[in-house]
This record gives structure tokens, C-alpha cells and sequence, in this order.
């Protein structure tokens, strides 16, 4: 999917390219493939980078790179009254200020802001490190170059039926919000979609969230994969300690919340979630239970 929206999105730019060529420029200076050294505290960032995180180590090996054999790819720019906005190239950029070089070499063209923002998501869409949430933000932030959705879509080789998984996102509680702008690979457009449609099925209920912020928070501590969020969350939902919260006493380690305890009828319920127990403490457990109870 990755190298399939690349190239497409690479197609798209060399077409807005191709076709802001054969427009008519006032300009006193021909921006087309301007190739310069430019100070990198006249560089300005570009506002449609999708990228939120910078992994410090990768900026490292990055700076190492260039400084051992120098840099084999310039960055874009666009000319903006005495400054220049980046184009394509951010981690070149930052790899250069974390080396204090106090130039850098790049080409200088002209760019319209579909085309930064194309050009921007394109430089990053096949990266393994770029989220589906990343993208999702970026596509949402370029939404007001476009005139609706179909062209939005079109402008970013997408179909429209793809690109609206990319918003599930905006449908997500804020708790969940919070830990992806954490980290923005906690969960994928996929998850997203699912957790949608949950809460739509749920209709948003308190009890729904509540199973999902426990489930959620198990995914953020690698206890539980992403794809059994909304399965794990719904087998919440169908236990005793879930539809009776009034009556639930929270079970907690370390100040998060693993399980709960309920009277429920006739019965003393202990619910602990799947994953804060492994195949050795569950048989421990039971023979816990057993011995405790057999007293």
C-alpha cells in the first residue's frame, strides 16, 4: 500500500510540476532548478510535513552519513520574500543543524501549496516509521488546498474509499488522541476504522469507553496487538463487572487499572484483563484460588 501511494503520489507531483512550468512567472529570477547554498537559518519548515516524530538516533547515523561522504541529495526550497520554505528534505536539514553546518546545499524552486504539501507526503509515505495517524493529519491539513473531498482524493492519487480511513481517526475518543500524538504508530487506519464503527454500534456509551481505555492502554504497553482492540474491548463489554460499574471495585497496579472485582447476584465476580496475566501467573492464580477457597 506504502509503495503504491508513493508512486502515486510522485506521479501527481510531476504533473503539478509540469503543468506550474507551463504557466505563465513574473519573476526577475528563474526559481525552475536553481541549485545554491543557502544558510539553514534562512530555511523555514514545510507546513504540510506530515511528520510529527524525528527518532534522534536516525538524525544521528543521518549526520554521520553526510559528514563522512557529504551530502548526496539537496534539499527544496521555495523562495518566500528574504527567507525559503522547505520543500522536501527535513531530516537533511535537521541532520545539518545537529552537525551546526551552517549552509546547506539546495535547489531553489517555484512550488504551489498543493504541490508542498504533495511533495511533502510523497518524500515520507514510503518511510516505515510514517503512522497512519501522520498521514491522516497531513491529509486533513492540505484539505482546504482542494475544493472537496473528490478532488482532495484525486489530488493525492487516492480513492476516496481509502482516504476515509484515513479520517476514522478524527472519530476517536481523546484519550486515544493522546497517546497517538504520543506515539503515532499506536494504532493504524485499520484499527481506527474498527474502533469507529464500535463506537457507533455502542452509540458511544460510558461503558464502551471505559473498555476501551483499558483495552488501549494494554496496547500502549505492548501487552495486547492493536488488531484485538476492538474484540478484546467488546469481550469487556459482555462481562458481569462491565454492565454493573456502580457495583465494581477497579483492580490496580502501579496506578493502572488491570481488573475489577463485583458482587453480582449471588456471585463474587474477579475480573482481571487478558493481558496482565500470562500462562504461568494464570495457573498460579487458580491454584491461589483453589487453596484459598479449600481452607
Amino acid at each position: 500500500m506504502a509503495s503504491d501511494m508513493k508512486s502515486k503520489l510522485a506521479a501527481k507531483l510531476q504533473s503539478n510540476q509540469a503543468r506550474h512550468a507551463q504557466a505563465p512567472h513574473e519573476t526577475d529570477l528563474e526559481l525552475g532548478r536553481q541549485h545554491v547554498m543557502i544558510p539553514v537559518d534562512k530555511i523555514d519548515p514545510n507546513p504540510y510535513q506530515p511528520r510529527t516524530t524525528f527518532p534522534e538516533d536516525e538524525l544521528q547515523k543521518l549526520a554521520q552519513s553526510i559528514d563522512e561522504t557529504g551530502l548526496i541529495q539537496p534539499v527544496t526550497v521555495r523562495k518566500q520574500g528574504d527567507r525559503y520554505q522547505l520543500i522536501a528534505g527535513e531530516r537533511r536539514l535537521r541532520a545539518h543543524k545537529h552537525l551546526e553546518r551552517r549552509s546547506i546545499e539546495a535547489i531553489v524552486q517555484e512550488a504551489a501549496d498543493d504541490q508542498m504539501a504533495v511533495a511533502a507526503l510523497a518524500e515520507n509515505i514510503d518511510r516505515a516509521d510514517l503512522s497512519d495517524y501522520e498521514i491522516g493529519k497531513a491529509i486533513r491539513q492540505v484539505e482546504v488546498l482542494f475544493k472537496n473531498k473528490t478532488r482532495l482524493a484525486e489530488g493525492l492519487g487516492m480513492i476516496r474509499e481509502d482516504m476515509y480511513k484515513y479520517f476514522a481517526f478524527d472519530s476517536l475518543p481523546v484519550f486515544i488522541i493522546e497517546k497517538l500524538d504520543q506515539n503515532p504508530r499506536l494504532i493504524s487506519r485499520t484499527a481506527a476504522t474498527d474502533i469507529k464503527s464500535m463506537l457507533i454500534r455502542e452509540n458511544g456509551s460510558t461503558a464502551a469507553l471505559a473498555a476501551l481505555k483499558d483495552t488501549v492502554e494494554l496496547v500502549a504497553l505492548k501487552e495486547l496487538d492493536q488488531t484485538k482492540i476492538v474484540s478484546h474491548a467488546t469481550n469487556l463489554l459482555r462481562g458481569p463487572s462491565m454492565r454493573d460499574l456502580p457495583q465494581a471495585t477497579p483492580l490496580t497496579i502501579a496506578g493502572r487499572r488491570v481488573g475489577s472485582t463485583a458482587h453480582v447476584g449471588q456471585n463474587f465476580v474477579v475480573k482481571i484483563l487478558t493481558g496482565a496475566l500470562d500462562e504461568k501467573k494464570e495457573k498460579a492464580l487458580r491454584d491461589f484460588v483453589e487453596k484459598l477457597i479449600a481452607q
